[in-house]
């Protein structure tokens, strides 16, 4: 492995601390460059390896603490990456900007649920805030929790919660016994995966937690959800998660080119397999490729630190390892996502909301791809779908499954400026730190 020398070294930044931006950086760091890391949390790990604060020091913190090279910068929430390498980013001193030799953006995923009637509604979360609240600051909601939505992930969610002593009645799972049927040929090469699934499933049987598979929720009402089999359950609260959606905000601020993946219903910034964008300047790894698991996302971040470095330096990397295991973990992903598409929501109803920033129905949006609208800009437009706070974060899939229910082809993706935050309620009570 060729090193740098340090004077002369590149400086690379690295968005994100899971699994991708972690090996990234230890990869980066190793051949020599100057890695600055940035994370909106106050502790590395991402959403899978989160810590809560008063947690022992992490891996990458302990690194950061002993090699020159590494600059950590938790806490800190980057707000747009221009093409030419500089970030703004802010850490409770107002925005400030940094230029870099390359941007490696390793910003995860986050998931969402499909337009429900009587949503939105009080007590009703997706499975992943559940999930990071529990992580990240030991919290767990009271009374009766149910989990819903499609996926293995819902099994991983109920059974934190009820090592955690959360009250999980109920998981539904619209996906059936023989969807998981066909994927396990591929969890035999994934041998981790398989075994975490079956122990999180013990632990739900051990705690007469039932999972209802092949069932989906119809209607939403206070305090109380109706599913397709005509069951009505009651809960305080609901986490529903239908599928994952690529972060792709901060390489839409680079101008990084998106395109729309079918198979996933979600739009994904196109890079080649290294994570090379259409920008040269700017590196897309883990979840923004799509959503493959975090064995890729960790793959991910090995292959694009040569591939990068050379780059810069106008060598070539030269054979990177990993190229069948990665192309195995995406066989995995792809039928997971396949079977999700196959049990996809029904025909949602047309008073069900799409738009929760601002309450648009989902007749609405029919209404403007009745007239031929296909380009997202324009729906926004007609509806304001993606003008709230989110930015279209959350309805611009779901606004992309009407146009192809419709017919037509969805245009391109919705334009990213500076991408919004949430704000620390500290910061709001107290002042900038």
């Amino acid at each position: 492995m060729r090193r740098l020398d340090r004077q002369s070294a590149p400086s690379v930044a690295v968005v994100g601390t899971g699994p991708a931006g972690d090996a990234a950086a230890r990869g980066l760091l190793e051949r020599g460059a100057r890695v600055t890391v940035f994370d909106e949390q106050p502790r590395t790990g991402g959403n899978i390896g989160r810590v809560r604060a008063t947690a022992p020091t992490t891996a990458l913190e302990a690194l950061a603490a002993e090699a020159p090279g590494l600059s950590l910068n938790t806490g800190t929430r980057v707000l747009s990456v221009e093409a030419a390498g500089r970030i703004w980013f802010e850490a409770g001193q107002g925005a400030e900007a940094a230029e870099f030799d390359a941007v490696v953006l390793a910003c995860g995923a986050y998931d969402l649920h499909d337009p429900i009637p009587g949503l939105p509604a009080k007590g009703v979360t997706s499975a992943g805030a559940l999930q990071a609240l529990g992580k990240g600051h030991g919290i767990l909601p009271r009374g009766r929790i149910v989990i819903a939505g499609s996926g293995p992930f819902l099994t991983i969610v109920a059974a934190g919660l009820v090592r955690a002593g959360g009250e999980v009645t109920h998981v539904l799972d619209r996906l059936r016994r023989s969807d998981y049927a066909r994927l396990a040929p591929w969890g035999v090469g994934i041998p981790g995966n398989s075994l975490e699934f079956a122990r999180k499933r013990r632990w739900l049987a051990r705690a007469s937690v039932p999972i209802h598979y092949g069932e989906a929720i119809t209607a939403v009402r206070e305090g109380e959800l109706c599913t397709d089999r005509g069951q009505r359950i009651a809960f305080d609260h609901l986490g529903l998660t239908e599928r994952f959606i690529p972060q792709t905000q901060l390489a839409r601020t680079a101008g990084c080119r998106l395109q729309y993946d079918p198979v996933g219903r979600y739009w994904v910034v196109a890079t080649d397999a290294l994570g090379r964008t259409s920008q040269p300047r700017i590196y897309v790894i883990g979840e923004g490729q799509g959503i493959r698991g975090w064995r890729h996302a960790r793959l991910s971040g090995e292959r694009v630190a040569p591939a990068l470095l050379g780059d810069l330096s106008g060598e070539a990397p030269g054979r990177l390892a990993g190229g069948w295991r990665r192309r195995f973990l995406m066989g995995f992903a792809r039928g997971l996502e396949r079977a999700q598409a196959r049990r996809g929501q029904r025909v949602p109803e047309p008073q069900a909301v799409i738009c929760a920033c601002e309450g648009v129905r989902v007749d609405a949006v029919d209404q403007a791809t009745a007239l031929g609208l296909a380009d997202l800009s324009s729906i926004k437009v007609v509806t304001r779908c993606g003008m709230g706070p989110c930015q279209g974060r959350y309805c611009e899939a779901q606004v992309t499954d009407r146009i192809r229910a419709a017919g037509l082809e969805p245009g391109e993706a919705l334009n990213q400026r500076a991408f919004s935050r949430p704000v620390p309620v500290a910061e709001v009570l107290d002042g900038p730190r």
